[in-house]
Parts: structure tokens; sequence; C-alpha cells
């Protein structure tokens, strides 16, 4: 007898330093499949923000996976850390017709943040100075610590009788670490709104299904189900292999769902992959094709600049100063961070970070999204090497702090108009431009975003 063939989990990965449009992204994908597949979420916290387009109406969803309008099952993974007064918040943006708590689960080992959590990332920032690395101080980093340090607290704990002493003993050990080390006293006032929110949170998570994310998964495969797992932040970002140390506190590449789900790495099939039409970053770090360079990096970093201070500028794409491209760019594509509200520093497609992306996350399929960001400019660059040291490379140097990078870059020309004008097709130009990119990154662009919305797509070989 012919052995059935096994199904294995898709990845849905970000090949940049997030937001590459994963949201919408997952959301297409999870519109062909149906109530007995599964959507996981294997790592991260509400540190990042997916912004899904639905009805004509936007949403951010930080913590519950991104095929949340569909039928299939969601599932917060083991690999995760969760607020759960930031979860509780979240479920009441969804629309009273979408039905989703018959569907979502989570996984009774997924971290909890606590309050203290959240003060101890703020501070700690703070009192890196300029040694900051631009966290989002959303409690992700300390919660992950103290996993590391055995004494987290997670969501299979809030079953026990003694859960508020063991939350009393460890919020206590965090004022301490406050004191002691950052020369910080906690006032219990400010704590006070955030606690409220941490035991409204708990109150909710003891109303879902709680279940092994290896069982349910391992379940879903062996009944040849589909499995989607969708990554939060992007590869550039990820803990050990990202660009080291303005990184995000979990494993963001594909790999990172066996640890974050409990699942052998053979259970891991080929990754979409998924990336701008131009690179964003968030945060402080080096960044090869920024548009404008240090001035730019400044310029976002600083509280006292907005996106609408931005808008006294000059906003044309094509301006011939690249800090000014850079500004165009940032508000034709709406570059602001869904969760921070910080201006996202702009800049061209990098292709040897992208190679680097696909090939540490076995990227067999992309999807390119915000194409239509670029319809404005007269010409687009993409850089294809680097030169370093005289030398001409498309190697990613071990830290890129390090090095003195100037990029090679290739030109092309841009479409007329808009490409929503093209009655869901590519003009010539933007199809040479996606036909590049497949040659030169080998593999297929599976879909192409034009618009904001799911159905602003222009879909290839699916």
């Amino acid at each position: 007898m012919k052995k059935k063939k096994r199904s294995k989990i898709t990845p849905v990965i970000g090949l940049q330093w997030g937001d590459e449009g994963k949201g919408k992204g997952v959301a297409r994908i999870a519109s062909k499949l149906s109530k007995n597949d599964l959507i996981v979420r294997f790592q991260g916290g509400n540190n990042a923000g997916h912004t899904i387009w639905h009805k004509g109406k936007p949403y951010v969803f930080k913590l519950i996976p991104s095929g949340v309008f569909g039928k299939a099952q969601i599932h917060l993974g083991a690999g995760m850390v969760i607020n759960p007064g930031a979860l509780l918040q979240e479920t009441k943006t969804i629309p009273k017709n979408i039905s989703f708590l018959n569907r979502i689960s989570i996984s009774p080992h997924a971290v909890l943040t606590l309050p203290t959590h959240i003060l101890l990332d703020s501070v700690s920032e703070q009192k890196k100075g300029k040694k900051k690395i631009g966290s989002t101080g959303k409690g992700i980093s300390p919660s992950y610590t103290d996993l590391i340090m055995r004494k987290a607290l997670r969501v299979g704990d809030i079953f026990h009788n003694d859960f508020k002493q063991k939350y009393d003993k460890l919020s206590l050990e965090h004022k301490k670490m406050l004191s002691k080390i950052f020369q910080y006293k906690v006032k219990n006032k400010e704590l006070k709104e955030n606690e409220e929110k941490f035991w409204h949170g708990i109150k909710f998570l003891r109303k879902l299904s709680v279940i092994n994310s290896a069982k349910l998964t391992e379940r879903t495969l062996k009944n040849g189900r589909k499995i989607i797992a969708e990554g939060a932040q992007g590869t550039l970002l990820d803990l050990r292999f990202g660009n080291y140390p303005f990184v995000t506190s979990s494993h963001t590449i594909a790999s990172g769902i066996g640890t974050g789900l409990g699942l052998a790495p053979s259970s891991i099939g080929g990754s979409i992959g998924i990336f701008k039409a131009y690179t964003t970053k968030v945060g402080e770090g080096p960044f090869p094709t920024e548009l404008g360079g240090l001035k730019s990096a400044v310029w976002c970093r600083d509280k006292n600049f907005s996106h609408e201070k931005e808008k006294f500028y000059n906003l044309d794409p094509n301006s011939k100063n690249e800090f000014e491209q850079g500004i165009a760019l940032r508000r034709l594509g709406f570059e602001i961070g869904a969760v921070t509200g910080r201006l996202r520093r702009t800049g061209w497609l990098d292709i040897p970070l992208l190679k680097y992306a696909i090939n540490i996350n076995n990227a067999t399929k992309l999807v390119l999204t915000k194409l239509d960001v670029l319809n404005g400019f007269k010409i687009i660059k993409v850089c294809t090497g680097y030169i370093i040291n005289n030398k001409k490379t498309a190697e990613i140097p071990f830290d890129l702090s390090r090095e003195n990078i100037k990029c090679v870059y290739k030109s092309f020309p841009v479409w007329k108009g808009k490409l929503s004008d093209y009655g869901g097709k590519l003009p010539k130009e933007a199809l040479r431009y996606v036909k590049f990119l497949e040659k030169t990154l080998r593999a297929e662009i599976i879909y192409v975003g034009t618009g904001a919305e799911e159905h602003h797509v222009v879909e290839r070989y699916w």
C-alpha cells in the first residue's frame, strides 16, 4: 500500500526588517484555507503589528494571527509571549459578525508578559542613552529573559491556585531589580492601570481553548490539512542571525518554528518569503540603502519630528535630494510603525540582504508587496551588490555596523500612471522589474501587491 504523503507546515516569513506586508500576505493565503486548516503564530508578542484591510477598513493585529477573517483555526503558539490585557483589547477590535472565539486556541507554554516586564523594558532602554537599540518597550525582552532564567510565568500557570502568589513574587523581584540596577523607584499608581488590564486579560485567557502547540499541529498535519506559520518581525531582526544587536528577542526565521511549536525540522516545508518593493527599517542600526543616510536615521529617531511635520518638506519623489526622496517614499507608503507610531527609515531594495534571507528560510516562493507605492517615481533603484574595502561583493559581512558599505545600484524606469489603472495586469515596466527580481533571487514571485486591500493584487503562478 502506498503511504499517504504527509503535509508540511508552510512558513510565511518577512525577508527584510519587518513591515513587509505579512498581514496582507497571510490574509490572502488564509482566504484559500478551509475550517479544518490552521494558522499559527510561533514567536514574538505584541511588539509587531500586522495591518489588514477588510471591507475598506484597516485592522492592526499584534498577537492574533492575520487569518482571523477567514475560516481556518488560529493558534497562539508556545514560542510567543502574551500580554493578556493587550490580547483582550485586540479581540474587541474585531467586528461582531466575525466568529473567531470558537476558532482560537493558545499554548500553555506561551510566556506571560507582566506589567513590570513592560516597565523594565522601557526603563532599561532609556538608561542606554545613545547605545539604545530601538526597543518597542512592550516588555518582550524581559519576558523572554525570565524564560531563560527559568522563572517565567506561562499560560498554563493561570489555572493553578498559586498563580497570584507567583505573580506577586515575580513582580516584587522586578521592582527590586528596577531599584538596584536602574535606580528607579516604582510608584504603585503607574502600574495600577496595566495591572487591571492584566487581570481582566487573565480572566479572558481562562475561557480560551488551551492546547499543546505540538499536539495541535501534529494532529492537523496527520489529517492532511494545511498549516500556515505566520512570522512576526522579519529575518534581519532574528535574535541570532539578524543584524545583531539591533534585533528582536526571538527567532523570526523559519527554523524558529521548530522550537516555537515543538516540532521536528522534517515537519517544516519551503517558505513563502514576503518583501517590499523597497526597504524600510524601524529603530537603530545600519541600513546600507537608506535614502538620506545618517540624516534620515537621526530624523526618524528624533521624537520632535513626526509624519505630520514632514508634509512641510518637498514631497517630490523625484527630488535630486535623497533625504527628500526618503520622506516622499515614507509618505507614499505610509511608513509609520503600526505599534509604536515611529517613522520608518526608507531606502531602495537590497538584493544581498534578500538573498541571505531567502537562503536562510528556504523561501521557495515569494510575495512582492507595495509595488504601487513606487507609482510616482520616474526611476527606481535596486542595490545589486556592495563595495567594501574597494572590493565588490554580494556577501553579507558578519557585522554591518563595522563596515563602510557603498552600494552598487541598477536603475529601472517606472510605468506611467497607477498600477490600478492596468486592469489587474502589470504594465511592461513593472513586469520587467518583477522578472529581474525573480531571475536574480532565483524564486517565483507568486503575487504582486498593487494596493492596500486584500484584493489589490496580481496573482502569478499560484
